[in-house]
């Protein structure tokens, strides 16, 4: 049939690049959740470091106050959140000081409240209360150290204005 045509299907051009396409667009999204999950990876282990800070100094001012037993039984050390160190600028270090236990407590609350609000070792914003208590011929010391940990709030999706960390230990000082 010399009047008859061939019709052919016309061939699909470009149909592999919209396949490349698309698995780049999944590829991204996989990319970018993996990202977010480092992000919040980050700041839930610089919370976590801050809780070990909070134990750590905690456990610091309850060892200074087993050195100094009659200042700790005297309640020298009893002090609040947002109260000051005594700061009596009384240098207690070394065999001769001569510090008797009141000295030797303001001393230690002094230092102690400059590592909590220090900038390298400290919390930001820390801050710590110590309050001392008798209880049937045991002393209860109860410590808190309080700070922001704003940052990893943000991360967990709520934003605490303070995270707070309490201590009590009982002991025949």
């Amino acid at each position: 049939m010399p009047g008859t045509r061939n019709f052919t299907a016309p061939k699909a051009k470009g149909f592999s690049l919209l396949e490349v396409l698309i698995a780049l667009v999944i590829l991204s999204v996989g990319l970018l959740g993996i990202a977010a999950m480092i992000s919040t990876t980050v700041k839930s282990n610089d919370s976590a470091y801050m809780r070990s800070q909070a134990t750590i100094l905690a456990y610091n001012i309850i060892d200074r106050m087993r050195a100094n037993p009659i200042g700790a039984a005297n309640g020298d050390y009893n002090i609040a959140i947002g109260t000051p160190a005594p700061g009596s600028g009384t240098v207690c270090t070394g065999g001769g000081a001569g510090c008797g236990s009141a000295l030797l407590a303001d001393y230690d609350l002094t230092q102690w409240k400059k590592t909590l609000a220090s900038s390298t070792n400290g919390l930001p914003n820390g801050d710590g209360s110590i309050v001392t208590s008798q209880l049937g011929g045991v002393n209860l010391v109860t410590v808190t150290v309080l700070w922001n940990d704003s940052r990893a709030g943000h991360a967990l999706g709520t934003a605490p204005a303070a995270t707070t960390f309490s201590l009590s230990v009982n002991s025949a000082i």
